[in-house]
């Protein structure tokens, strides 16, 4: 598989994320079409790219992956597999391509040279064509990543599952910060205050699964406790509600 020439549409914090994570396992990165050329890796327009390539990933953001996809459809894909990495998009976009899959890492790239011990721990799921869900599945299994190949009418929900996972969690904690400043607490100090207490339920969750990391009034069903905090929170006590019966159901409570 090594003997593949892997090329990348778009050169954001994705695509020269994996394009450094392959060339250190060992495979050969064709190179990049992209608005912004780098100097690591060759850079050639989309049809170039596309000649020059076994597999061609489409690292665009999903708003654009259609547009590159009219740009190169017209192009001799007979023998190349070509993929988007889009969480929420199925491969149907790529509508016509004898060897299509959508192959998305569950994890969030906060650059360009996100490091390669982070993304061999990523779990990534694929879905398409068998022809090129079997090229990428062995790609990654040499590599050493977990994945799951998933059906097409699943890929939404997997991906609201893993905002749930990722981004929801930001959004929990944003809120948590914004309840301490209106208690008098500086934004930093709020910050810091609440970190050892995100960093061991995390930790928690990490070693012992949700279930028995669970802790607080709702899992000790404790309802007086949850009515005067819902007192204090206003319109937010319908997410506290909503939030709440996800651990009272979990519980049993």
């Amino acid at each position: 598989m090594k003997e593949l020439r892997i090329g990348f549409i778009g050169a954001g914090k994705c695509g020269m994320s994996l394009a450094h994570y392959f060339k250190e396992k060992g495979y050969n990165i064709s190179g990049f079409a992209s608005n912004r050329p780098e100097q690591e890796f060759p850079f050639y327009q989309k049809p170039e790219l596309v000649e020059n390539s076994d597999i061609i990933f489409i690292t665009v953001n999903d708003s654009a992956i259609a547009d590159v996809w009219n740009e190169i459809k017209s192009l001799d894909l007979s023998e190349k597999t070509v993929c988007h990495t889009s969480g929420a998009e199925t491969s149907e976009i790529l509508c016509g391509a004898a060897r299509a899959a959508s192959v998305h890492p569950m994890l969030a790239f906060s650059s360009r040279f996100t490091p390669a011990e982070h993304i061999s721990e990523a779990f990534f799921t694929i879905e398409g064509a068998p022809s090129a869900v079997a090229v990428v599945s062995e790609i990654l299994s040499d590599c050493g990543n977990r994945f799951k190949i998933i059906s097409r009418e699943h890929k939404v929900l997997y991906h609201a599952a893993a905002c749930f996972a990722s981004n929801f969690v930001v959004s929990v904690c944003e809120k948590a910060e914004r309840y301490l400043v209106a208690c008098g607490f500086t934004k930093d100090e709020a910050h810091s205050a609440l970190v050892p207490l995100m960093k061991n339920n995390m930790e928690a969750i990490t070693e012992k699964g949700t279930k028995a990391a669970v802790t607080g009034p709702a899992a000790r069903g404790d309802m007086r406790t949850i009515e005067k905090h819902r007192a204090v929170l206003g319109t937010d006590a319908a997410l506290y509600d909503l939030l709440t019966n996800v651990i009272l159901d979990m519980t049993g409570k």
